[in-house]
């Protein structure tokens, strides 16, 4: 039974897709023009763990359709293959790196797997969210889609359309005791005359507690589960019987009292110092934690020349958790621009907004870093989720957000985008995303296959403190070599372990190296 509902809520989830996607992407991605594919040979660094790498990719289109596939395979210091890579069902789906049908400017549009950048509308909710951030050591295999309907009266313009996206297709088939769930959303307009379009949008997640993963479905996510591949283990405790601890304990010969033969004991290194047992650490059973925004916005297109668009907008948005109801934003007004000339159709886009938000409340809540920011532990005790930190926020705010994408003739393309909300008492809450990549032509001319460097940091009092655990940072290159790629990709992202408000040591800080050769076909 559970093989087929499987492959019934497999096949549900692909025809399920025809609800959205009019997507205003800030950062696009150009699709596969022609079949490539290469044979990847390095080493890549899996928490804290080296493997070497054989990893054979491809890109595929066939008209409309395209497909990737992403088959790895990593051995370890003694020659074995990692194998919680093949152990289940969800890995085989992982190997598929995207389906699409379509390009995102068409009437259509659907890709399922990996998701680099996704918004929905104004990108007040959604954000730039990505299921990649912790790629190769947790892979999501998500979806987005859009849809628009043309109208012969607005001059080819849609009249109506809409976008949806879902982080993780895998979360709806956890094992008990976690509960399935996805982070979802979508957004529906409607243009009631041709200058003038009408949004609403939803997003949720359904359950923050899935950013951690069980293996064993012993219901201690992994990172704090000793044995995560026991499911009757979690600590060293564990090992000794409870009549059994009670015995060593009572026993006169190891000391007088408890404590002396507990100390006893320990001085032989025959028990653990920390004595924590299953039990006592938090426990995924029967844990949800949901998280609901809502949102309408209305648009204005002044302009609409083919190298040059203009276009006034407003969206308010309201915050809802599973038992209480937080805060809202707005922006008053917002304007977006996009230059072309006769080589680049967006040589400059520009936008930028004024924001207005009451207490508990963050702008674009499912960004870039969300996987990240999610749900994190502080020690093996305590969990903070993202909706948690909303309540730290006991002030109205205001202040500007802007953004600008430069693509200088296809050489150097950059991106900036900053936010600044104040509050009193100066309270700030500040964002930075920053890129630059080398353009195509470019490329071609130095042999580079990739370089892009890249900052992010969401919602934070003072960019002096760079390591918070919303900030994702790294660089990808690649060089083109007698018929093979030689490259690199480095990623660092950072957490709050110890609870102390600050991010100190090699404890704190996770790196995700990739070394690769790569033969193109």
């Amino acid at each position: 039974m559970r093989a087929i509902r499987n492959v019934l809520f497999t096949s549900i989830s692909v025809f399920m897709l025809n609800a959205a996607f009019a997507q205003m992407e800030e950062l696009p991605k150009s699709d596969t023009a022609g079949v490539t594919g290469g044979a990847i040979i390095g080493a890549v660094n899996i928490d804290g763990k080296n493997y070497q790498q054989f990893a054979l990719r491809t890109d595929i289109p066939i008209g409309k359709f395209g497909f990737g596939l992403d088959i790895q395979l990593l051995f370890d210091e003694n020659g074995q293959i990692r194998k919680d890579e093949w152990d289940e069902w969800q890995d085989y789906i992982d190997k598929i790196y995207y389906i699409r049908y379509g390009k995102r400017d068409d009437p259509f549009y659907i890709r399922l797997g990996g998701l680099d950048y996704t918004y929905l509308g104004y990108a007040n909710i959604v954000n730039g969210y990505s299921n990649m951030v912790q790629y190769p050591s947790r892979r999501r295999y998500g979806g987005e889609m859009s849809f628009w309907i043309p109208a012969e009266r607005y001059k080819g313009m849609p009249i109506a359309g809409g976008e949806f996206f879902f982080n993780d297709m895998k979360e709806m088939f956890v094992e008990s005791p976690r509960k399935p769930a996805m982070v979802l959303g979508t957004r529906l307009f409607y243009r009631p005359i041709r200058f003038l379009e009408l949004g609403v949008s939803v997003a949720a997640d359904l359950n923050e507690y899935n950013a951690f993963e069980d293996r064993d479905g012993d219901g201690v996510p992994n990172l704090i589960d000793l044995y995560p591949k026991d499911k009757l283990l979690a600590t060293e405790m564990d090992k000794i019987a409870p009549d059994q601890w009670d015995h060593l304990l009572s026993d006169p010969f190891w000391g007088a009292t408890r404590e002396e033969a507990y100390q006893q004991l320990l001085a032989l290194g025959l028990v653990p110092s920390d004595t924590t047992r299953m039990a006592d650490l938090f426990n995924l059973n029967n844990q949800a934690s949901k998280m609901y925004a809502y949102s309408f916005d209305i648009g204005i297109p002044i302009a609409r020349k083919e190298r040059f668009k203009f276009d006034i907008y407003s969206h308010i948005t309201q915050l809802r958790g599973q038992d209480r109801t937080y805060g809202w934003g707005a922006a008053l007004p917002g304007i977006r621009m996009i230059f072309g000339t006769s080589n680049v159709q967006n040589f400059l886009t520009f936008k930028a907004e004024y924001r207005r938000s009451s207490k508990e409340f963050l702008f674009g809540y499912f960004n870039n870093t969300y996987e990240l920011e999610r749900a994190q532990f502080i020690g093996r005790d305590s969990v903070v989720t993202k909706q948690h930190k909303l309540l730290s926020i006991q002030q109205e705010l205001n202040g500007i957000y802007a953004s600008l994408e430069l693509n200088m003739f296809g050489y150097i393309v950059g991106y900036a985008g900053y936010q600044d909300l104040m509050g009193t008492d100066q309270m700030h809450v500040r964002s930075l995303h920053g890129e630059v990549r080398m353009g195509e032509t470019l490329k071609k001319m130095l042999h580079f296959a990739d370089l892009k460097g890249y900052y992010i940091q969401n919602n934070v009092q003072d960019f002096r403190q760079w390591k918070t655990p919303s900030t994702l940072m790294g660089f990808n290159i690649g060089y083109n070599y007698k018929g093979a790629v030689v490259g690199i990709d480095y990623r660092w992202t950072f957490q709050d372990i110890n609870g102390d408000g600050t991010i100190k040591g090699t404890d704190e800080t996770f790196k995700t190296i990739s070394f690769r050769t790569a033969v193109t076909f």
